[in-house]
């Protein structure tokens, strides 16, 4: 694999003029979804004012370019950028972050940002999805979560991964249909068909009871763990694994073998209370659970909304021990200081534990579905900061004032799914809408017993 090709805004295929100021995405939706339509503002949206709607745009167009600019020549994209200063130009690809980066680059490419053509757009995403399919190593289907852009050797103990095949999956189907493009449109099917998730399951009769497996090691060993949690990390996989050709397909009974975690957080209880914010965001950016129910009663949509109010008075809570909760929230897994403040260390923050003041404002965006307000606030303080630049060329840095520190990089899964939460505020659920269209969505939110619910129950549940 070759160092990066970077994407210069000012070559051809980049509408260098673009701006979200100029062209205000209004209008009635037209009879094809796709990049060349314009989408209606979001009702939601219509809550915050017009300068608050400018502003998350250009958050939005930041999050964006981390996926025009970190795209290596063999269409996969970097797990992580700096956010400030000189730019790697080599490091770990992130499947994950890849398959985000499909929908990023598919979304760049259309109203209001035009950051590259869709001609541009097209070809980007199908060297992506060339290399998944003919270049990456796979064990029935499922392919590596770290790929070392120089060597192309894979990295990490998680040698085949379910949940980052499961991103890398989801973000070609929603780019192929997004672009309305034939040809990516076979390659994604090819990578989706290729997956065989029954293969993945655990044995019905172990712990695991039928579920998905996390995945594989180097020496083709299962990992211990299977995904058993009902959240926005899994739901999006198991209905993509339920959608697939009956001999590849997880059996129907599989959510039913899903468990919920139930905790209490700053006086609120609900399901994954001792998880951060991204298990609140992700998958449920590409899911509408507004629009259908769960089975078993489950209300992650409800969930994820109290996951965001109670994260920020938690923080509030913590306020007493760490400055920057005075400031700020946003307790999700990311980047923090080592011990000597010198470095940074990746924890998996979350109310429950690890605490030590750091608050991971961009983990923050992905909420602004649900609290719009707080997230926000957020913003603002952060735009306000006369202590540090908070604000890089992908969006906020994480902050820990207690240790006088701010992150150094952008994490690309962090910059996805602002792009997703963002674009689906602003733009009347547009990333979930395209996501249900895709056939194989349809089929396993049907086999898992999802239920569409009728408009006016749809809209009290909102």
């Amino acid at each position: 694999m070759s160092p990066l090709c970077l994407f210069d805004p000012t070559s051809a295929g980049a509408d260098s003029a673009a701006d979200p100021r100029e062209e205000q995405p209004c209008g009635e939706r037209a009879a094809h979804r796709g990049a060349g339509e314009v989408w209606p503002v979001a009702a939601q949206s219509e809550s915050v004012t017009s300068a608050d709607r400018l502003l998350l745009l250009q958050l939005q167009r930041r999050a964006l370019l981390y996926f025009v600019e970190n795209q290596t020549d063999n269409g996969l994209v970097l797990d992580r950028q700096r956010n400030f200063g000189p730019r790697a130009t080599q490091g770990l690809c992130s499947t994950a972050a890849t398959g985000m980066g499909f929908i990023a680059l598919a979304l760049a490419s259309a109203a209001p940002h035009r950051l590259l053509d869709r001609t541009t757009a097209v070809r980007r995403v199908r060297v992506g999805l060339e290399t998944a399919l003919e270049r990456l190593p796979h064990a029935e289907g499922v392919v590596p979560h770290f790929i070392d852009s120089r060597s192309g050797a894979v990295v990490g103990t998680d040698h085949f991964s379910t949940v980052e095949t499961a991103w890398l999956a989801a973000g070609g189907l929603w780019a192929a249909t997004f672009l309305n493009d034939s040809g990516l449109i076979d390659l994604a099917d090819r990578f989706y068909h290729r997956i065989h998730w029954h293969w993945w399951t655990a044995p019905e009769e172990s712990q695991g009871r039928g579920l998905l497996r996390h995945g594989q090691s180097a020496d083709g060993r299962f990992l211990g763990c299977s995904w058993d949690r009902a959240n926005g990390e899994t739901a999006f996989m198991y209905v993509l694994a339920a959608g697939a050709r009956a001999e590849r397909a997880i059996p129907t009974s599989a959510w039913r073998e899903l468990r919920p975690f139930y905790g209490t957080v700053a006086g609120l209880r609900f399901n994954n209370a001792d998880l951060g914010l991204f298990v609140f965001q992700y998958g449920l950016d590409l899911l509408d659970l507004v629009r259908w129910q769960a089975p078993c009663g489950l209300d992650l949509h409800t969930e994820a909304g109290l996951a965001a109010v109670a994260n920020r008075q938690a923080c509030r809570l913590w306020a007493e021990r760490f400055v920057t909760f005075h400031y700020y929230w946003g307790l999700s897994a990311g980047d923090g200081p080592d011990e000597t403040g010198w470095s940074d260390v990746y924890r998996a923050y979350a109310p429950a534990g690890p605490v030590d003041g750091t608050a991971h404002l961009t983990a923050t965006l992905a909420s602004v579905g649900h609290a719009p307000g707080s997230v926000l606030e957020n913003v603002h303080v952060a735009r306000c900061d006369t202590r540090y630049t908070l604000l890089g060329r992908y969006g906020f840095s994480n902050v820990n004032l207690d240790r006088d520190w701010t992150s150094r990089d952008m994490v690309g899964i962090d910059a996805g799914a602002a792009v997703l939460g963002l674009d689906n505020f602003l733009f009347a659920n547009r990333v979930r809408s395209v996501f249900h269209s895709i056939p194989y969505v349809h089929n396993g939110l049907m086999r898992l017993g999802f239920r569409s619910r009728p408009a006016q129950e749809a809209r009290s549940a909102a």
